[in-house]
This record gives structure tokens, C-alpha cells and sequence, in this order.
């Protein structure tokens, strides 16, 4: 009897090992050896970078003084004056915003720099996350791979069965026609495993893209997948819980800004003062007209700008009023979003271990039917397509196992994309 005990015999084992083992710790898998060369390569996260950089430089804008403004005047034929004859004005003025505002500007730009930087840092994490799908695909093909050549060796070795149940040279017909259902069976495998193939081509292609590699280089992936622990998580998170996720602190940061814009709307409706200094050419008169020999003449100026149209200050403060309440509504939202998220991770995250425990039960159910239905095949009780049905269900609990493991990982590192932990950090 041992000649028919089925491989998948040692799958419910195996696991229950597997979970005994890992269950103990923690342990997500992220393709870390690839991050760095994409964080290089990248031109959509390079793109980003740029545009924080961009946002970076508008502090030293906004922090500046206003440009001096140059004036001239000539005059042909030239004014007569009584020191003589004026020909032209040069004049410079420097205009001063009301005190306060220049370090309220460079603030609020300070602030949506920060904004832009932590844009960035969500555009990293949405990199990596990628990275990761891919790489854990990839892994899933490979392994689908092995699922179906191990199946492949199995389905062969089933021809012994089936001339051990005709070795009496009875029923000839039957023999002929299970052998062909063995080798349909077989040529469905094979399909399914070039169809697979093709399927991991195209995940390491674009894998490889992202990373910035060559298209068809071979991408490392684990020899097995952990089962992750279940972990002990908040199901009702905080705001604090998101204190490191940069969507939530690009709108912290936005909202800042807006509540420092508001401030400084209030100090634009206040005069601004202007400094300066005219110069003016006189050549020498004509001494019959009682004019003088003319000379250099500098003239200290002020000004004030007169902010006189209150309906236009009033609409000024009202709109960055309501700006500074959007920002943080969206933070606002932001939270609540992140939240739902949360929420919806961990159930997934708890179906997924709830299916496993069922995957390994039927696994072991399966299997002891199928050891009985290999017996009774033997011996002319059952037919063959009730073998091939059985196996088709082994393997399908197989595929089943194989993608739980991987969503398994996908969920926790969602999950730590949320909380900005690990490569998300």
C-alpha cells in the first residue's frame, strides 16, 4: 500500500510546522536589495524630487524683499531752473512690507516645502509598494511553477496505478481510456504552466523597469514565504497612529501653511513704506537770466502705499480664512480615510488567516480521500475520473495556499505602508 501514498500527504505537516514556527515573530519580506537602484532610476520619483526641490527654492523667494525699482526722466529742451539747466532724474525707491511679513511669507513657504517633501515620500512608499506586488508575483509564479511540474510527476507516476488495476489483461478498452484521460490532464498542466511562464516574463519585465534594469535580468526571490504572525493591532487607530504616514503629514503640513497664510493676508492690508533716493543733473545756466552754474543735486524720498479699498482687504482675509479651514477639513479627511483603510486591511488581513486554517483542513480531508479512492481504484471499485477529480482538488487547495501566503504578505506590507514602518519609513 505504500506504493500509492500521495505526496500532498506531507503538505498538511508541513504547514502546520510553518505556523507553529513562524507564528512567533514578525516576519514580512520586501525586496530591499532592489530599492536603493530604483530610488536612482526612477524618472516618476525622480520627477518628485525635483518638485520638492522646486518647492524648496520658493522659501528664499517669498523670504526676499520686493525689487528695487529705477526710474529716469529727461528732459529736452531741459527745465530751466534757478541752479540751471535740469537735463535728467535718476531716482531708486526700495519698497519695505509691513514688519512681520517676510518671516510670515518665508513660513508659510517653509510649511508647503514640507508639504512637498512628504508628496515625495508618498510617492516613494507607492514605488516601493509596487516593487513589492511585483516581486511577491513573481515569486508566486515561480512557485506556481513547482506546484505544476511536482503535479506534472505526480499525474505520471499514476500510470503505474492504472496498469496495476488491468494487470489481469481484462478490459482492454478501459485501460486505453483511462491512459488518454491521463494525458489530456497532463497537456492541461502544460498549457497552464507555458500560459505561467509567459505570466512571469512579463512581471520580471516590468519589474525590472521600475527598478531602472535590464528588461529580461533575472530578479532573486525567496526560496519560501513565512506565515506572518497574526499580530496584535488597534482596530480603532488614532490620528497619532498616522503621526509617521506621509499623506497624513503633507496635509498636517498644508494645513499649517494655510493657518500661516492667514496671517500674513492680515499683515498685506498694512501699508507698505518705500525708500529711496533721487539724483538729478543741473548744467550751468545763462548768467543774464539770473541762473546759477548748475551742479549735482540728491533728493532722500519715502513713500507709503495707501491700502484704502477695504471690500478688497476684507475678501483678502475672508479667502485665506476659508483656505486655512479647507486644509484642515482635508486633513480631516485624510485621517478618516486612512482609518477606513486600516479598517479594511485588517479584516482582509484576518480573512485571509482564517481561510488558511480552512485550506489546511481540507487539505488533510482531501487527502485522506484520496488515498481511499486510489484504493478503491486499485482494486475496480472507483473510476478514474473520481482519481483526477480528487487530485484537481489537491491541487487547487495547493494554488489556494500558494496565494493566500502571498496577499498574506501583500496586506502587512499595506499595512506598513499605513503606519510608514519598514522600507516605509
Amino acid at each position: 500500500m505504500n506504493s500509492i501514498v500521495h505526496p500532498f500527504s506531507k503538505i498538511a505537516m508541513v504547514a502546520a510546522v510553518l505556523t507553529w514556527v513562524v507564528f512567533s515573530a514578525h516576519a514580512q519580506t520586501y525586496p530591499e536589495q532592489y530599492l536603493q537602484q530604483a530610488l536612482e532610476n526612477n524618472p516618476g520619483l525622480q520627477a518628485q524630487h525635483k518638485a520638492w526641490e522646486a518647492a524648496h527654492q520658493q522659501v528664499v523667494i517669498t523670504g526676499a524683499l520686493p525689487d528695487p525699482t529705477l526710474s529716469a526722466g529727461f528732459f529736452t529742451p531741459p527745465m530751466e531752473r534757478f541752479m540751471g539747466n535740469q537735463w535728467f532724474d535718476v531716482g531708486v525707491m526700495q519698497m519695505f512690507p509691513w514688519p512681520g511679513t517676510l518671516g510670515k511669507q518665508k513660513s508659510a513657504s517653509e510649511k508647503m516645502a514640507e508639504s512637498q517633501y512628504h508628496q515625495f515620500r508618498d510617492e516613494r512608499n507607492r514605488l516601493f509598494m509596487e516593487m513589492t506586488r511585483l516581486w511577491l508575483e513573481i515569486y508566486r509564479k515561480e512557485q506556481a511553477l513547482n506546484i505544476l511540474e511536482r503535479n506534472k510527476q505526480i499525474l505520471k507516476a499514476r500510470e503505474d496505478i492504472i496498469y496495476t488495476r488491468y494487470e489481469g489483461g481484462q478490459q482492454r478498452s478501459g485501460l486505453t481510456l483511462d491512459i488518454y484521460r491521463l494525458e489530456i490532464q497532463l497537456a492541461a498542466l502544460e498549457n497552464r504552466e507555458e500560459k505561467i511562464g509567459e505570466e512571469h516574463r512579463a512581471l520580471v519585465e516590468s519589474f525590472n523597469i521600475l527598478v531602472g534594469k535590464v528588461p529580461d535580468e533575472v530578479i532573486e526571490t525567496p526560496d519560501t514565504l513565512t506565515v506572518l504572525a497574526p499580530g496584535n493591532f488597534d482596530t480603532q487607530p488614532s490620528a497619532e497612529s498616522f503621526a509617521a504616514n506621509p499623506q497624513f503629514n503633507s496635509t498636517q503640513a498644508a494645513a499649517e501653511a494655510a493657518a500661516i497664510q492667514q496671517e500674513v493676508s492680515r499683515l498685506k492690508t498694512r501699508p507698505m513704506l518705500g525708500v529711496g533716493l533721487q539724483y538729478s543733473y543741473l548744467a550751468p545756466g545763462e548768467a543774464a537770466m539770473g541762473q546759477m552754474d548748475g551742479g549735482h543735486m540728491l533728493m532722500p524720498m519715502v513713500s507709503v502705499s495707501l491700502p484704502i479699498f477695504g471690500r478688497k482687504n476684507q475678501a483678502t482675509q475672508q479667502q485665506s480664512q476659508l483656505l486655512a479651514e479647507a486644509a484642515q477639513f482635508r486633513q480631516d479627511n485624510r485621517v478618516n480615510m486612512l482609518q477606513t483603510q486600516w479598517t479594511q486591511l485588517l479584516a482582509k488581513l484576518n480573512n485571509l488567516q482564517r481561510d488558511r486554517r480552512f485550506f489546511e483542513q481540507q487539505i488533510d480531508i482531501t487527502q485522506k480521500t484520496w488515498e481511499l479512492v486510489t484504493t478503491a481504484y486499485a482494486s475496480g471499485d472507483e473510476g478514474f475520473d473520481e482519481l483526477l477529480r480528487i487530485q484537481d482538488q489537491l491541487l487547487e487547495l495547493e494554488w489556494r495556499i500558494l496565494e493566500n501566503l502571498v496577499n498574506m504578505h501583500l496586506t502587512r506590507a499595506e499595512m506598513d505602508m499605513l503606519l510608514a514602518q519598514n522600507i516605509f519609513e
